[in-house]
């Protein structure tokens, strides 16, 4: 994410909804927000200056808290936690509105029950994949959000925490849904820290208790428990003991490691293949981009395939054919998705990787979501047994 600055800000957010802001907040301003050229820089700042510290942080930090969600991304999460909320008139009225500052805004002065989710949401589709631990061998039990379960969960990893590590003492977790999945945003209390602040004029050295983050994302129908843990690996395998006792019910784990095999690459280059693209899915096409294959006779022999695919579709495989490679497995393979143009705009892409055993480069939501649905259709990423 680029750095926030007020600067910045004013070039991109209208002059009608800062008015707004401030109408909002009961700020009286001296300047006629909506009389002012679009996007005068000089003149919103201007309006800032003048106002109390602790005003000004507290606007500041709104207006980052907009320019956070003001993207495709954000719009989609606010959409997804308004489609959760069966409010459509929401998000038809964020579809009349041009500009992602603008719908943001609107957001944030009309809908702020659903601001916190959508940031949430937002943050969690932004982790890289690499940082995400999977397991997809649970059974396909309901989850239990109750308040009672999520306290029972909030003390578990307290405690688990607080008794290994010393940290922990506090922790709050907040339950969502979206997409027929669960996200569960836990934040334990970390050691103190002290940091130099600026207090009016006074520069002082404040000590504080931040919190540090764990994100669950837990899917019934696919059997399927995803974990960010940043700097928190090792404990992996606890988290998602304790999430299975709390969210699940269940007494104990079956056996199963983290880095359980996931992605079905193989079948990639079969003759047969062929991606399945549901026609309402919005996809034109898919694209093998590049592959990764490791002779099986040798040590640490790997091969890299790039070929230009923009005139040649089948320009990695012949690559592959002219090459004739003695026995190998696919271990990556690089993919371009193209969709469909909508309104006139022109088509969006998506190029990304998927790597041997469970590495895959997308998030959860939007195209990503209707890629990775795609990727299941076509055998890739194998849809669990039921249980």
């Amino acid at each position: 994410m680029a750095h926030y600055s007020n600067r910045h800000f004013f070039r991109q957010a209208p002059n009608h909804y800062l008015a707004l802001y401030f109408d909002s907040k009961g700020i009286d301003v001296d300047t006629d927000i909506n009389a002012l050229k679009e996007n005068d820089i000089d003149a919103l700042q201007g309006i800032l200056n003048p106002l109390e510290d602790a005003l000004t942080a507290s606007i500041e930090a709104d207006f980052q808290g907009v320019n956070a969600l003001a993207r495709e991304g954000g719009i989609n999460a606010l959409n997804d936690e308004a489609r959760f909320h069966g409010d459509d008139d929401f998000i038809e009225a964020m579809a009349a509105i041009d500009g992602f500052h603008a719908k943001a805004f609107y957001a944030f002065l009309n809908k702020r029950s659903y601001w916190q989710g959508a940031a949430r949401f937002l943050h969690a589709d932004n982790v890289s994949a690499s940082y995400w631990k999977k397991r997809n061998d649970l059974p396909h039990t309901p989850p239990h959000v109750e308040g009672e379960d999520i306290k029972g969960l909030e003390k578990a990893i307290s405690s688990f925490f607080y008794h290994k590590e010393g940290r922990g003492k506090n922790c709050i977790v907040e339950p969502y849904r979206r997409n027929q999945k669960e996200y569960f945003f836990a934040y334990p209390e970390d050691f103190a820290q002290s940091d130099i602040e600026w207090v009016g004029s006074s520069l002082q050295n404040k000590a504080r208790h931040p919190a540090f983050e764990i994100i669950f994302v837990y899917s019934q129908e696919d059997g399927m428990l995803d974990i960010f843990a940043p700097k928190n690996r090792k404990a992996i395998p606890k988290l998602q003991e304790i999430f299975a006792q709390h969210i699940l019910k269940m007494d104990t784990l079956p056996e199963g490691g983290i880095d359980k095999r996931v992605y079905e690459l193989a079948p990639v280059v079969d003759d047969a293949f062929e991606f399945t693209i549901e026609p309402t899915s919005g996809i034109a096409s898919v694209v093998v981009a590049r592959l990764r294959v490791d002779l099986k006779q040798g040590i640490r022999r790997r091969i890299t395939l790039e070929a230009d695919y923009t005139k040649d579709s089948d320009a990695v495989y012949r690559l592959l054919d002219e090459l004739n490679l003695p026995p190998y497995d696919v271990t990556q393979v690089g993919l371009k998705v193209t969709f469909e143009p909508v309104g006139g705009q022109r088509a969006k892409t998506k190029t990304f990787n998927i790597t041997y055993p469970n590495s895959c480069a997308l998030h959860y939501d939007g195209n990503d979501l209707k890629i990775r649905e795609m990727l299941a259709r076509s055998g890739i990423e194998p849809a669990p047994v039921k249980g």
